[in-house]
């Protein structure tokens, strides 16, 4: 640059000097002048070059677009004849309505329809047209389909490695079909970045976007080194969720990684691997639910899906297991888990600091040929007794979601049961266990009371009119709950 300046002067001086010399002997240009002169001139000439690939012709431009991209960004683009070349921001080409395929077997498969493709070019030589260097992809306004048929696709382009020029995709859409072609979810983006990171020897994805009106952020790595591994991270401020797993294959093909979920103030981490088709895992350090402890491990199958889970809850409120999550219910009810491939065995045992309540609990979820059940859930107090659940059913009936099954309370000590409940000395009676067959309804949290048996004798009508009537969430209420009670002990005949 600075020799362009030198011999730019010289020639300033060569020609403007010598019509000086000739003309008025006081004609003089300043030092600022001959800078200004000198950056306009060679402004003019960098505007000049970078024009040069308007002289391209546009069947090579076209064709070596192609060539370029299948081989350096492993893009399989089928470009319109609408390519046209702008120099701002920087110099590229611009592609309108071009598509993206892949090798589907013996024949291509369109994956991808785009409105604006942009390649940006690297400025080293626009004389020769032969050396024209492709530097970046922009793609604009994209909508990428994906069915579930297309899942190898999917591996496999994460098994390779990705170009290591940045690929930009923004303001696009990515579909996912089922096999009958209807849409069953669809994933926004704001940003993505893709590129391979040679500091790192890996693959990096960083995608900005939103599904099912929650923004969220993903950031993906994985590399083939020593082993084989895989990093991804995701972040959802808006649902204050953070979900970060990470593994290794083994050159013995061994498997193990390790997941970290961080939702509200609850925290997961757990370790794991992978024996042929099983994941084994436990629990890491410092997993959380709020305040309390929990330790847990299992395993996991997918193809049938089976899962085995034991959970130890430290210090925790036992009664919060009865306010089910209405997501949680909301999934119950879709239908989903009443399938006849899908097991699931989970156990939650838990201690409670909360001495007014239950002390002690053992929490049953199964799954299996499409019933679920609670069978064999127990909560204790140590003072009192306990309280079982047996011949469980969870179902769906007119479109509610429905529990039946058999309650037994099994009385330790009545005296204490009587003063909890301020029962009076008159109404104080002897038993042991109480037997309650009942339907609850999670929608309208309403309870029907089918049958009632005190030490395996039929409760009265009158025992049965008077339990019916609270059969609503008035039962929630403690003082109600205690009313209801003492006013059954005053018809019970013992």
């Amino acid at each position: 640059m600075k020799q362009i300046i030198k011999n730019f002067n010289n020639l300033i001086k060569k020609t403007i000097f010598k019509v000086q010399d000739k003309t008025n002997n006081n004609f003089n240009i300043s030092r600022f002048n001959k800078y200004l002169i000198t950056f306009i001139g060679l402004l003019f000439f960098y505007l000049f070059y970078l024009l040069i690939p308007l002289s391209y012709d546009k069947t090579w431009v076209q064709t070596n677009i192609e060539s370029k991209l299948l081989d350096e960004f492993k893009i399989n683009l089928s470009t319109s004849a609408d390519i046209s070349y702008r120099i701002l921001p920087s110099p590229h080409f611009l592609i309108r309505d071009s598509k993206i395929s892949v090798a589907d077997g013996n024949k291509q498969k369109s994956i991808a329809e785009i409105k604006d493709f942009k390649i940006y070019l690297g400025q080293g030589n626009f004389f020769d047209k032969e050396k024209m260097d492709l530097k970046k992809v922009v793609i604009n306004n994209a909508n990428f389909l994906f069915s579930r048929s297309d899942t190898r696709l999917l591996k496999k382009f994460r098994s390779k490695k990705l170009p290591n020029k940045v690929i930009e995709i923004n303001n696009s859409n990515i579909f996912f079909r089922d096999n009958f072609g209807e849409i069953i979810s669809i994933i926004k983006i704001d940003k993505t970045i893709l590129f391979y990171n040679f500091n790192k020897l890996s693959n990096f994805i960083n995608l900005n976007g939103e599904t099912f009106n929650v923004p969220f952020t993903l950031i993906f790595n994985n590399g083939n080194d020593l082993n084989k591994y895989e990093k991804i991270t995701f972040n959802s401020k808006s649902l204050k969720l953070n979900i970060v797993n990470e593994f290794i294959i083994k050159k013995d093909q061994s498997f193990e990684g390790k997941n970290s979920i961080s939702l509200l103030n609850n925290t997961f981490n757990t370790k794991y691997n992978v024996k042929e088709k099983s994941i084994i895992f436990e629990s890491g350090d410092s997993s959380r639910i709020g305040n309390s402890l929990i330790i847990y491990d299992g395993e996991l199958s997918i193809s049938p899906f089976y899962l085995n889970l034991n959970v130890d809850l430290k210090n925790y409120k036992i009664l919060k297991l009865l306010n089910f999550n209405p997501i949680l219910l909301e999934f119950i009810q879709s239908g989903l888990l009443f399938n006849e491939n899908i097991n699931i065995n989970t156990s939650i045992n838990i201690k409670s600091n909360n001495k007014k309540n239950f002390h002690n609990a053992k929490f049953n979820f199964n799954i299996s040929n499409g019933k679920i059940d609670l069978n064999k859930t127990k909560f204790i107090n140590d003072d009192i007794g306990s309280l079982e659940f047996n011949n469980s059913n969870i179902f769906i009936k007119n479109n509610e979601l429905v529990f039946n099954g058999d309650v037994l309370v099994d009385i330790q000590n009545s005296d204490n049961l009587f003063s909890l409940l301020n029962t009076n000395k008159t109404s104080r009676k002897s038993f042991k266990t109480i037997l309650i067959n009942l339907d609850y309804s999670f929608l309208s949290n309403r309870i029907k009371f089918n049958n009632v048996k005190i030490d395996n004798k039929n409760a009265s009508s009158q025992f049965l009119t008077i339990i019916n009537s609270f059969n609503n969430n008035e039962l929630n209420n403690i003082n109600k709950g205690r009313r209801l009670i003492n006013e059954l002990l005053k018809v019970y005949a013992g």
